[in-house]
């Protein structure tokens, strides 16, 4: 093996231009990748699943059916000043944002109160007429303001729907185009109805406008996310070069590595291109990952570099040894990080199952540049920087290395004992670990789209809906299952039962139309508001209903046969974990009341729940799939059960123990958590590879336990503080994200790359001294 290494160390070298236009030519067709095959965008709720999952079966039975479920909601509230929304300039406000967005090429819908239709009993007619006929009139005559108000007091269909009892609040309801595996339609009409509202100076007027719904919720996530990318890369790679300037003192040790990260950054893209995967909200992390990834390598081989030429080596000797000491331990750390970002392919989640694929492949391109183009690179350095030849002879990463194993030999037992405690601690606190979310927790709660969230949850009981797809296969007929009477009575009582819940909100079905029509028909006789006992009686009114001029042609709530039909109800927003045990329960309940009905429930909400079930299941088997093959690598690469264990240990407990810490903190895991998990469980254990392997290295070749130590800590030391201190800064910048996903990715890598240096630092130094030195020689140390 080694005579393989040295001789791939001599030919790299020896052929170090033909390696560099090698490598400038694999770039020119990454980037011809990029140009042919454009990479897109793709933030949809369908994207998450796997073809054949019953929720993507539900979820695309409902959009065939009755087309879009995706609201875009936009609530009014009543001014302090005002009495309630049946104000002039109110309504007058409500009629232009209803208009501006039933004109836009988005929306197929709009249901507010401008838009609003009763049915009613005209001269013994059933009629159908807009509740305000004529917007330019309210101002000359306030009675039809007050006409309007008196008539909602007793419209069913309305109060708690689109307005409240009280009359103080409103919803504009605009149901969007549905497009599959796109989200750029839902960012275009969010952002159109926001300039409208600002163009239009509403909220100088004193309206609270408050925005919700699926495409708002898209648009949000989406713009936050590429938003604060923007600026949070660069200001990584601002604090990586001041972290490289201060180490280093070198203009080539600043730039160098930005060789190896642009190189890898433009590879992946193109491979991401050729192979088709789009750009999700998942996989926008890549950029930074191959930065710190990258980052973390090139520092390796940069300190190993300066350190050979401060012992005297030329720069083309130099850059052979360095291949020759690095090659198995960076292949090895490369080979443990692809293993923790493909573990994550056992999960359900499409776009998790993208990243583990394009992720896996990124250190093991970045693994091939160092140890190719950078080294080649670096054997033309021939001059040494005087500053960095001091600051590796004596600067004060030197003494601190210098320092540490007389320090860990002093403390062994202490510091071993504390390391078992923090075990017995960490494996404590992974039993506690709750994996959960929801809406609200993936935004910051000081953000208006959190508040926003929040207030059409305690208006109208949720801002997104549940539906449900009703049919009953024992009762259908020539004539259509929705004019069965029984049929109609089943779905009317199970209507109730949901509104019943506490956490449901007012529905929104085909027999409240019935009722109505029912009602005008009997005069306006509230006691009439009831669903018809005959199917003939349901055909009459389903056709006075439709003679009655109305723009609701219910072909969004019954389908073309008349065999289904789709029942849709806010839902208060609460956790993944409760939401499914209430769905669950809910279903089980509706099978026993209602035996005869088929009710499936469906819709971005039952979706968006799923994924975090996902999630869930994501954590615990990626975690385990990571944790053994990285363990089976470790024992392969150190050929032995003492060296594997006492590398793997130190670069589980940070990652369990960070597990416990969110705990502690109140702290749910999601999505970003199943990132830092496959990350950190690859990224950690490169810092025990490096130290070990160094370790090991030194005692083939004769030294004893200390002085194999010491130059472990001399050699792997140096690099390994480097790119600690450059991923635990570099990932802290997350921190002053928006969106909560991010900021875990932030604060648990940030914590778990600082327990890992701790323990590489401290930890394996000392259980090294206790179970590989004998007594002879500790005595002697």
């Amino acid at each position: 093996m080694e005579s393989l290494t040295s001789k791939y160390a001599v030919f790299i070298i020896s052929n170090r231009i033909k390696v560099l236009i090698a490598t400038f030519l694999l770039i020119m067709i990454a980037i011809a990748m990029i140009i042919s095959y454009p990479l897109k965008h793709n933030n949809s709720n369908e994207m998450w699943f796997l073809p054949g999952d019953p929720n993507l079966v539900a979820f695309e039975k409902l959009q065939d059916l009755f087309g879009s479920s995706e609201y875009l909601i936009v609530g009014v509230t009543a001014r302090d000043k005002d009495k309630d929304i049946f104000e002039y300039e109110t309504l007058i406000m409500i009629d232009e944002i209803s208009t501006m967005l039933e004109d836009h090429e988005i929306v197929e819908q709009v249901r507010s109160l401008s838009k609003y239709q009763r049915t009613y009993d005209k001269n013994g007619m059933v009629a159908t007429d807009d509740l305000i006929e004529d917007f330019e009139e309210l101002g000359d005559d306030p009675t039809i303001i007050d006409n309007a108000r008196n008539i909602m007091k007793g419209e069913e269909l309305a109060l708690d729907s689109i307005i409240t009892s009280d009359l103080k609040h409103t919803r504009i309801l605009a149901r969007t185009e549905y497009r599959a595996n796109d989200n750029s339609h839902k960012i275009k009409v969010v952002n159109d109805l926001r300039n409208f509202i600002k163009e239009k100076g509403y909220l100088d007027k004193g309206y609270d406008l408050k925005l919700g719904g699926v495409p708002y919720i898209g648009e949000r996530f989406e713009t936050i996310s590429n938003t604060e990318f923007g600026w949070m890369i660069p200001t990584q790679a601002a604090i990586m070069f001041i972290i490289l300037g201060i180490i280093f003192k070198s203009i080539a040790g600043m730039f160098v590595p930005w060789v190896v990260i642009a190189t890898s950054a433009i590879t992946f893209s193109g491979l991401q291109a050729f192979l088709g995967l789009p750009i999700t909200v998942v996989n926008q992390s890549l950029t930074p990952i191959t930065m710190l990834i990258g980052m973390a390598t090139a520092v390796h081989v940069l300190s190993e570099f300066y350190g050979l030429r401060t012992a005297g080596l030329n720069a083309k000797d130099a850059s052979v040894k360095l291949i020759k000491n690095l090659l198995k331990p960076i292949f090895f750390t490369c080979l443990t990080t692809s293993i923790g970002f493909s573990a994550l392919y056992v999960t359900k989640l499409v776009p998790v199952k993208e990243f583990a694929i394009i992720a896996a492949f990124i250190p093991l391109i970045v693994f091939l540049f160092s140890m190719t183009a950078l080294p080649a690179a670096l054997s033309f350095f021939s001059k040494m920087p005087k500053w960095t030849t001091n600051t590796f002879k004596d600067g004060w990463l030197t003494k601190f290395t210098n320092f540490l194993p007389d320090f860990n030999f002093k403390y062994r037992k202490i510091i071993a004992s504390l390391g078992c405690v923090l075990l017995i601690l960490s494996i404590y606190g992974v039993s506690q670990i709750n994996v959960d979310t929801n809406i609200f927790k993936y935004f910051r709660s000081d953000l208006k789209v959190t508040k926003d969230l929040i207030y059409f949850d305690n208006t109208y009981k949720g801002a997104a809906n549940v539906e449900y797809l009703v049919t009953s296969e024992e009762k259908f007929t020539d004539d259509g299952l929705i004019k069965e009477p029984e049929f109609l009575k089943e779905v009317g009582e199970l209507e109730k039962f949901l509104e019943d819940k506490p956490d449901v909100g007012k529905g929104l079905t085909v027999p409240d139309f019935l009722k109505q029509t029912r009602q005008a028909f009997s005069g306006d006789d509230p006691n009439y508001f009831i669903l018809p006992d005959t199917k003939e009686m349901t055909a009459q009114l389903l056709l006075l209903y439709e003679n009655s001029g109305p723009e609701e042609d219910l072909s969004d709530l019954k389908d073309f046969d008349e065999k289904n039909l789709r029942m849709t109800f806010p839902i208060t927003n609460m956790d993944a974990s409760e939401f499914n045990v209430f769905v669950r329960k809910l279903n089980s309940e509706i099978k026993e009341k209602f035996p005869s009905l088929n009710a499936l429930a469906t819709g971005p909400m039952v979706m968006f729940q799923a994924q975090n079930e996902y999630t869930d299941k994501g954590i615990t088997s990626s975690f385990s799939v990571s944790l053994l093959l990285i363990s089976i690598t470790f024992f392969i690469l150190f050929r032995s059960v003492k060296f594997g264990a006492i590398a793997i240990i130190p670069s589980v407990i940070p990652i369990l123990l960070a597990g416990g810490i969110a705990t502690v903190m109140g702290r749910d895991l999601n999505l970003g958590s199943l990132i830092v998990g496959a990350m950190t469980m690859g990224i950690a254990v490169d810092d025990s590879i490096h130290m070990v392997s160094r370790y090991r290295l030194a005692r083939l070749e004769g030294s004893n336990v200390h002085q194999a130590m010491k130059r472990a800590l001399n050699e792997s030391g140096r690099a390994i503080i480097t790119t600690s201190i450059i991923l635990v800064i570099g990932f802290s910048v997350f921190l002053m994200a928006s969106l909560v996903p991010t900021i875990d990715i932030g604060r648990f890598s940030a914590i778990i790359f600082l327990l890992a240096l701790f323990g590489v630092l401290f930890f394996i130094p000392s259980i090294l001294y206790i179970l590989d030195g004998n007594k002879e020689e500790l005595q002697t140390v």
